[in-house]
Formats: structure tokens, C-alpha cells, sequence
């Protein structure tokens, strides 16, 4: 059987740290989330910013979802939790 550090004593053999992961890694999951977020935070404002002669309904759109949009994550997400608990009561 061959030690890692053969020539270390036999206790700080034994008491190595486990690799640490590096402090601001995103899993993918954790990554599309951050996507949807920045996505669903931007799309009001390019509305709100693009509304004007050609897009005169513009405005209205992107204040609509920025009053209503803030609810409508809320509820998806709510029903996903519940989707995901597999309809276990509390």
C-alpha cells in the first residue's frame, strides 16, 4: 500500500482537508436562474427605453411588466416549488 507523502508522520496523513471548491462557482442550474432574473429585470426597461414614434405601445408594455412581473415569477415559481414537492402536504 502506497502512502501519498511517505516520508509525512502517519497522523497528518490522515488529516488532510477535503479539496475546497472555489468561492464563486454557479452550478448550471444556479446559472439559468441568474440568466432568467437578469433577463426578466432587463426587458421592461428595453421597453420602457424603445417606446417612441415607431412603437408607441412600447411603454404601456413595458410598464405592465414591470408592475406585473415581480407577481407573475412569484406565482410560476410557487407553483414549481409545489410541482417539486410532489404534492406532499406541510
Amino acid at each position: 500500500m502506497k502512502h501519498p507523502r511517505p516520508n509525512a508522520p502517519v497522523a497528518d496523513q490522515q488529516s488532510d482537508p477535503p479539496p475546497r471548491r472555489p468561492r464563486f462557482q454557479f452550478s448550471l442550474l444556479g446559472l439559468m436562474v441568474l440568466m432568467f432574473v437578469a433577463s426578466a429585470a432587463a426587458a421592461p426597461g428595453f421597453y420602457l427605453l424603445r417606446g417612441g414614434k415607431d412603437l408607441p405601445d412600447a411603454r404601456l408594455i413595458g410598464m405592465l411588466m414591470m408592475l406585473a412581473g415581480p407577481l407573475l415569477v412569484m406565482t410560476v415559481l410557487s407553483i414549481f416549488l409545489s410541482l417539486m414537492r410532489g404534492g406532499s402536504g406541510r
